[in-house]
């Protein structure tokens, strides 16, 4: 079952107005995003009809890891790495631990990465060294992909969710604190978490895919 994005587009606006988010540099960034080279995996033939887990940034270290169908977000990597798991697909807006992406990266990863209007920079610098399997955008355009979501974890799950997979089980998913994996520090970082829960529970609501661990 594909998850139907026409209730998405309220959030994206709310989130918007909440942030300040600039649809003119939005643009920006999927123009530059067209100009980025990536691989030639099609990235809806692998993550179809599969089961996947998914691994949050709120992952302690006694939570245990799955090593195989792992789709991570960005700030999870780490966790995953110390484990020595490579997962098989990283979800990034390039915000997290980037020594660990690149390793990820070379080891054998699928990076799908977020273009968005904050993080123009990291997009120039980075596109350098790694080449995404898929390149995202916060809108629809004719050379991105665009599922939904905002943070790194429930675009993850809105990934999978659109492009049929059969199952996923999310794990370290914690919305009551800011993780020791998240990456950067910001100071909007609950902010974002709240929109998480609420972007992840609303999937729950729309998928009966779902799993919680």
């Amino acid at each position: 079952m594909t998850l139907n994005m026409e209730w998405w587009w309220n959030y994206q606006s709310e989130i918007d107005t909440q942030f300040g988010f600039s649809r003119i540099r939005e643009d920006v960034a999927t123009r530059m995003a067209s100009r980025i080279k990536t691989n030639d995996i099609t990235i809806a033939d692998i993550v179809g009809g599969r089961d996947w887990t998914i691994v949050g940034a709120g992952i302690d270290s006694s939570t245990d890891i799955d090593s195989l169908n792992l789709i991570v977000a960005d700030g999870a990597l780490r966790a995953c790495l110390q484990r020595n798991i490579v997962p098989e697909i990283i979800v990034t807006d390039l915000d997290g631990y980037m020594p660990d992406l690149l390793q990820a990266f070379e080891q054998g990863s699928k990076v799908i990465v977020h273009s968005h209007g904050d993080n123009l920079a990291a997009l120039y610098t980075y596109s350098k060294f790694i080449i995404p399997s898929c390149l995202t955008s916060t809108y629809p355009s004719n050379f991105t992909e665009c599922w939904g979501g905002f943070t790194d974890g429930d675009r993850s799950l809105m990934m999978a969710l659109s492009l049929k997979c059969n199952s996923v089980e999310l794990v370290g998913f914690d919305f009551t604190k800011v993780g020791d994996y998240s990456g950067t520090y910001s100071p909007r970082k609950m902010e974002k978490l709240i929109w998480a829960e609420k972007i992840i529970k609303e999937c729950m609501k729309r998928s009966s895919l779902v799993s919680w661990r």
